[in-house]
């Protein structure tokens, strides 16, 4: 499974955890997939966690095409991406600077724990969400 989806309840965080190889087509999946369950949710606050992340293949088109569609988490409700690795930094920063306008809680950081510092998380209960009949997989924090 190249992405999973979690919920930590107590914090009202969604985390989209993406793995492995990611294509244009993974990536756009990761985001029409979580987008469908902010939709069905009460609003929350996300995480995008690249750190387990191997190869991206991504093309900046794909990116510009992200950034100008309706952001997933509403304004007001801080999302964070995490990316460690220069080149997928750089496409994070790439993404948060054309989607300011309507992304102005987008943060990008490289670990987990300035995600977490940001979004004053201390102790996440993460809980696997279903996603087409199955569940993801969950990974202890």
């Amino acid at each position: 499974m190249v992405f999973n989806m979690s919920f930590d309840a107590r914090n009202n965080l969604l985390r989209v955890t993406l793995e492995g190889e990611v294509t244009d087509a993974i990536l756009a999946d990761s985001y029409a997939t979580a987008a469908k369950y902010v939709a069905a949710n009460p609003p929350c606050r996300g995480v995008w966690d690249f750190s387990k992340v191997t190869q991206f293949e991504v093309s900046t088109d794909t990116i510009r095409e992200l950034a100008r569609t309706s952001p997933i988490i509403v304004s007001g409700h801080m999302r964070v991406v995490v990316a460690p690795q220069d080149h997928l930094y750089g496409m994070a920063r790439m993404f948060q600077i054309l989607g300011q306008e309507t992304r102005s809680d987008l943060h990008v950081v490289r670990t987990m724990d300035e995600a977490y510092c940001l979004l004053q998380v201390e102790l996440p209960e993460f809980v696997p969400i279903e996603r087409a009949g199955r569940l993801t997989k969950a990974e202890p924090d």
